[in-house]
């Protein structure tokens, strides 16, 4: 069997990094490696935030559990940021800006050209670049580089970027493309239509230790709760969350609370019932998955969900938002939870799941058997293996 060079090259990288592409990208990598299915190497820049794109981390090599990896700085001097906010913001109120200014998006987008030389110096000496995900300007243009080699791991999500020009040009021109569910496979096949190195791989995961009581002690909360887990930001839908749970409880006074975990720019509001944990460890968002009376994920914009996943492997059922068809897919085929597509539908679900504790558990039982059944990590390795196959057949 084949041993493949493989470099990830993503904008963000490292245990402490929230966000889904990066937990995705990093978890695959050490998959790969551990199987001896690859040599990995990632290839980031030193950010952490994808607002302001700091360099809060030193350049050079360091190892992330055994996985290689090696960061670029952002350059600041040559990027007009006023400019790039102007556009981003018609952009996301789904204005479709001229074709000269969608490539100028992506010009202005957070570069690193050291990233980009060490691309073209040593790109060769890798079988596959594994750009993820799609929007952002290192993927854009480290792609660009060797795109006989490059493969965009999508995270596609029904917005206004996957529409640009620059987007339906890189993803023609690149070898391959990787999808994580079926609905964003075909998302991408009616945008840019049959792509010869799409390929379903999606992401593994493990069996999960948790322990609600020990949560539910930690935080001295012993009331119903909703929980909340992600990026705290508009483009996950928390607004709307917080929005509907303040007149869930203007309607409905009781016990039930709200439970946020995760950090970022969104206001939380100061109400006895919501609770903000920030960034937790693992072992403690675990243990809250498995002290919640259900978990709720409002985002419009995802290509698989971590934290239903997650939620599902800890015991807890799941409430989504009808908008997202990845989601809701997930929903309805593993049978592990609910959706809503306004107050209405949010109250009466909610409703429905804090009054029945039966209910809760088969659903929490569906959702678990439905990702030990396909998202484990021996069917995620064996989808692998079998992309690098075919993306080596095409090359030729």
């Amino acid at each position: 069997m084949k041993k493949w060079r493989i470099a990830f090259v993503i904008p963000r990288y490292g245990e402490d990094i929230l966000g889904g592409a990066e937990t995705h990208a990093r978890l695959v990598a050490e998959r790969a490696m551990a199987a001896n299915i690859a040599d990995v190497e990632v290839l980031t820049t030193c950010a952490c935030d994808h607002v302001s794109w700091a360099n809060e981390l030193p350049p050079g090599e360091s190892i992330i559990n055994g996985v290689r990896v090696q960061r670029f700085p952002i350059d600041h001097a040559h990027r007009d940021v006023a400019r790039f906010d102007a556009l981003h913001i018609r952009l996301i109120q789904r204005e479709l800006i001229p074709e000269d200014e969608q490539y100028e998006w992506v010009a202005q987008s957070a570069h690193s050209p050291e990233l980009y030389a060490h691309i073209e110096a040593h790109g060769t000496e890798f079988d596959f670049l594994i750009f993820m995900p799609y929007l952002f300007g290192t993927t854009y243009y480290g792609s660009a580089i060797y795109p006989r080699r490059s493969i965009i791991w999508m995270c596609l999500h029904d917005e206004i970027y996957a529409y640009l020009a620059p987007t339906r040009h890189m993803i023609r021109s690149s070898l391959g493309i990787v999808f994580n569910t079926y609905p964003e496979s075909r998302l991408a096949q009616r945008l840019y239509g049959n792509h010869p190195g799409g390929q379903m791989i999606s992401l593994g995961f493990d069996s999960i230790q948790a322990d609600g009581e020990r949560f539910k002690n930690l935080h001295q909360i012993r009331d119903p709760f909703i929980l909340y887990t992600g990026r705290m930001e508009g483009s996950k839908n928390l607004p709307l969350l917080l929005d509907y749970f303040l007149e869930y409880k203007r309607r409905n006074p009781g016990s039930l609370k709200l439970v946020l975990m995760g950090r970022g720019p969104t206001k939380i509001p100061a109400h006895p019932d919501v609770m903000a944990l920030g960034f937790v460890s693992p072992q403690e968002k675990h243990d809250g998955y498995a002290a919640a009376t259900l978990v709720c994920q409002p985002s419009v914009n995802e290509s698989l969900s971590i934290s239903m996943m997650e939620a599902w492997q800890c015991g807890a059922p799941v409430l989504v938002h009808s908008d997202c068809e990845v989601t809701r897919y997930n929903v309805t085929q593993s049978n592990g939870g609910l959706y809503f597509g306004d107050y209405d539908e949010f109250e009466a679900t909610v409703n429905l799941l804090v009054a029945d504790e039966n209910l809760r558990q088969q659903m929490a039982r569906r959702g678990k058997k439905y990702v030990e059944t396909f998202y484990n990590w021996d069917i995620v390795l064996e989808r692998l293996e079998t992309a690098l196959d075919k993306w080596s057949t095409l090359q030729g």
